[in-house]
């Protein structure tokens, strides 16, 4: 039953002043439609609200159980409304994030941050290899958040912030392509590949030697653990395809060279923060869009790394 919320304060003003009269006045009303708005209400419940006694209205049993009813309400629309107030002012609520292993250290120095700042909000951090997967968390809201390597453009997902990341051939120095800056796909794949169990890196690569008719090296290593396919290429004479974020403290420490691969699909590879589309942004959830988007260098600086930076790209800066 849905009780018209008018009537009920009617009601609730003539269960106080137990007068129609002075009901009408309580509620800024004339004393006819207080009357009219309390006999629909007994017609809609079925049972009397008054008994109508000479100098008052008397309440029965079931205007007793109404305004129980109506005091609960008021109530719970009272912790609703509080409960409002405490998410703008970011006093309490939750966020729940996905995000690939690798990323995670990068990121919590923010969350840190984040929970210093506003201590009664609860983050919950997800770690998921696969961007389809991410995407699908973000789809089903089962997370609010996802930041996803290689993630393709979808109707239904908004890019809160991207940024061009291309993939390159992650090589350690002593590899038999460490010498060139730019190798074919079929270079690429001549040599043993450590490539992922699943996920947007290998659908990309089996995808490209399909169209080119290219076969993969038969002794390719296959891990869904970032941090053993880096082992892999920078330790004997394999290789990785990743972005050269994903490897940049060994990239750094000149364990793995990075060489771009000559194929638009490397090059138009994106990383990205994003949400569903057209899910409700709630204070909490923007706060920690806003400073994602702020202060993670791979949103805020150039990606494309050249001969001048620290970090080195094929021969030029090989040892």
């Amino acid at each position: 039953m849905i009780i018209n919320q008018q009537r009920l304060l009617y009601f609730n003003a003539v269960f106080t002043h137990r007068q129609i009269s002075k009901a009408a006045v309580s509620a800024s009303a004339d004393a006819s439609v207080v009357t009219r708005q309390i006999q629909i209400l007994e017609k809609e419940i079925g049972y009397p609200l008054f008994d109508r006694c000479p100098r008052e209205m008397k309440p029965t049993p079931v205007a007793e159980l109404l305004s129980e009813y109506y005091r609960r309400n008021c109530e719970a629309l009272k912790a609703f409304e509080d409960s409002l107030q405490e998410l703008r002012d970011m006093r309490r609520g939750s966020v729940s994030l996905a995000i690939p292993a690798v990323f995670v250290h990068v990121f919590m120095d923010i969350f840190d941050d984040f929970r210093l700042r506003y201590p009664g909000v609860h983050l919950q951090i997800e770690e998921i290899f696969e961007t389809t997967k991410i995407i699908n968390q973000i789809l089903s809201d089962t997370v609010d958040i996802g930041i996803a390597d290689v993630c393709p453009e979808t109707l239904d997902i908004q890019f809160y912030a991207s940024v061009l990341l291309p993939l390159y051939l992650l090589v350690s120095k002593d590899h038999p392509l460490a010498g060139k800056r730019k190798v074919t796909f079929a270079e690429a794949i001549s040599y043993p590949v450590s490539l992922p169990a699943s996920g947007m890196i290998l659908e990309t690569v089996q995808a490209i030697a399909r169209s080119e008719k290219l076969q993969l090296c038969p002794s390719s290593f296959v891990s869904n653990s970032t941090t053993v396919r880096k082992t892999f290429a920078s330790t004997g004479s394999g290789a990785v395809f990743m972005s050269a974020f994903s490897a940049r403290e060994e990239i750094k420490a000149r364990k793995l060279m990075a060489l771009e691969v000559d194929h638009p699909a490397f090059q138009s590879s994106k990383m990205a923060l994003i949400t569903r589309r057209g899910k409700p942004i709630l204070p909490a959830m923007n706060q920690l869009l806003r400073l994602l988007k702020a202060r993670l260098s791979v949103f805020t600086l150039s990606p494309e790394m050249d001969s001048n930076s620290s970090i080195p790209l094929g021969a030029s800066n090989a040892e």
